[in-house]
C-alpha cells in the first residue's frame, strides 16, 4: 500500500515533497536530488546545534571579537582614571608636605578660631603706647 493507494483522488491531502504525478524521470530525479541535499543540510545543522566544543570556540571568538571593539574605549577610560588618581595623590602630597619640594609645611592649614583674649603683638603695642 503507497501514500497514493490512502489519498483519496480528488483530495487536497498530500504528502509533502511528493508531486501528484511526475511528469518525467529527469523530474523526480531532480527533486530526489534536491531533497537529499535539504536532508544534508538538516542533519549538518542538527549537527553544528550538538556540537557542544564548536559551540563554545564559536562564543569565545565571539567574546574575544567583542573584547577587541571595546579595547580603544576602555583604554581611554582606563586612562582617564589613571590622570585623575595621579593628579589626587599629588595634590594630597602637595598639601601635607608644603609644596614640591617637601620642605616642612604645615601639615594641614588651621582656620583660626575667634579668641576674645588679645594677641601678644597687641599687648606689647598697648604697652608701648601707655609708656
Amino acid at each position: 500500500m503507497s501514500a497514493r493507494d490512502t489519498v483519496p483522488a480528488g483530495s487536497d491531502l498530500q504528502a509533502p515533497g511528493i508531486p501528484s504525478d511526475p511528469e518525467t524521470p529527469a523530474e523526480l530525479r531532480e527533486r530526489i536530488e534536491r531533497t537529499r541535499r535539504e536532508l544534508g543540510d538538516t542533519l549538518e545543522e542538527l549537527t553544528a546545534k550538538t556540537d557542544v566544543r564548536a559551540m563554545a570556540r564559536r562564543k569565545a571568538s565571539k567574546a574575544a571579537r567583542a573584547g577587541r571593539r571595546n579595547a580603544r574605549t576602555l583604554a581611554v577610560v582606563g586612562g582617564a582614571t589613571l590622570a585623575v588618581t595621579v593628579a589626587a595623590l599629588v595634590a594630597a602630597r602637595h598639601l601635607r608636605h608644603g609644596g614640591p619640594g617637601g620642605g616642612g609645611g604645615r601639615p594641614w592649614r588651621r582656620i583660626p578660631v575667634y579668641d576674645p583674649r588679645p594677641s601678644a603683638s597687641f599687648r606689647r603695642l598697648t604697652a608701648r603706647l601707655a609708656r
